[in-house]
């Protein structure tokens, strides 16, 4: 079998490996135990490529939709994605063990882990077991959707997204009771009533019916949590899988990550910054000043981006902006947002917004 691959995603190779054997795990269950090494023999042999293309621990996105989509054509079911994810062993997965030792303060004083931290480190750092899909949050002001964007719209198909979505669910459902109050599909249509496929199907997997929408979206409600104290919680195991993942990161971009990332949750200091990279204050300053940068420029600059990202993009409150960008207070933000852009806050969403002047 010829492979090209020239794809700029990639998928960890365990997670592809994971989701053999889930594929495997259906077969049998499905008393299709013959199936398994017909079908195995042909999908394509990672080991031996990954020695030839020197691709490490990483699949490109490419190879891994071929796989799916032979599975999907042999198998002729409609639910695949869900039915095979359904079946993985998440401790098997290295985001989900990263994020096992990020909460083992929580774990080890059997604390309830608070669902805002839980999901922005699982969305945050995601793409370390795939690409498939870019996975981000749209905050409201008593809930959270978690919005799912394919990497390739034109490649993707309905299973990879399924088993996306389905992925984080279960993640989320392993560190907290909190179930989804809704779950917006646009890869299916429903409507096509021949084809035997309901919108009502997917509450078997998600605990809620699925719905018609422009998004592909799990949307949690739930009360914001109060600020963590540092020694409840560190970025840090993730933080190294991801550096390791992806080498190519530079500091300032791994200090934005990280800035992102932990905001809303610890104070954006270089102390906290520094920790979890592992390094002293002075050397991570050396290593910016090295990059033609500094501390204080990069959380400027993330702090920036994100207040317009969260005002104007998403038209959240003043005060939710505040905390998100790990302000004490509304006055300290509006201080520093008039510096900035030598507006106030409201302002410019009225700005950018012209439906909010009238």
């Amino acid at each position: 079998m010829s492979i090209v691959s020239n794809s700029s995603f990639s998928v960890h190779k365990s997670t592809v490996v994971s989701n053999r054997k889930a594929l495997a795990l259906y077969l049998i269950k499905q008393n299709r135990a013959a199936e398994v090494p017909v079908i195995m023999s042909q999908l394509i042999d990672l080991d031996t490529l990954a020695l030839e293309r020197g691709w490490g621990d990483r699949v490109p996105l490419d190879i891994v939709t071929k796989d799916i989509d032979l599975a999907a054509q042999l198998l002729k079911d409609d639910y695949l994605g869900l039915k095979i994810i359904e079946l993985v062993d998440l401790p098997y997965l290295p985001l989900y063990r990263g994020i096992n030792q990020c909460l083992v303060p929580f774990l080890r004083d059997n604390t309830q882990i608070p669902f805002a931290v839980l999901l922005r480190i699982l969305v945050r750092y995601f793409k370390v077991i795939t690409e498939v899909v870019q996975v981000r949050i749209e905050p409201y002001e008593n809930c959270s959707r978690i919005i799912f964007e394919p990497s390739i719209p034109e490649a993707i198909s309905v299973h990879q997204m399924d088993g996306a979505m389905l992925g984080v669910y279960r993640i989320l459902q392993a560190y907290s009771p909190l179930l989804p109050q809704k779950l917006g599909l646009s890869l299916r249509d429903c409507s096509l009533q021949d084809e035997g496929i309901s919108y009502d199907d997917y509450k078997q997997y998600f605990s809620i019916a699925g719905e018609p929408s422009e998004q592909n979206y799990l949307e949690y409600s739930f009360i914001q949590e109060s600020v963590l104290k540092q020694s409840q919680f560190c970025i840090g195991p993730l933080q190294n899988m991801l550096d390791k993942e992806f080498p190519n990161f530079n500091y300032s971009e791994r200090c934005q990550h990280i800035l992102t990332t932990t905001m809303s949750i610890l104070e954006p200091t270089r102390e906290q910054v520094s920790m979890v990279l592992n390094m002293s204050v002075s050397t991570l300053q050396r290593r910016l000043r090295q990059e033609g940068s500094s501390f204080h420029s990069i959380l400027l600059s993330t702090r920036k981006a994100l207040a317009h990202e969260y005002l104007i993009e998403q038209s959240l409150p003043t005060r939710d902006v505040t905390f998100l960008l790990g302000y004490q207070s509304e006055s300290q933000f509006f201080k520093a947002f008039k510096n900035w852009f030598s507006i106030t806050p409201m302002a410019y969403q009225k700005q950018h917004n012209p439906s909010l002047k009238s």
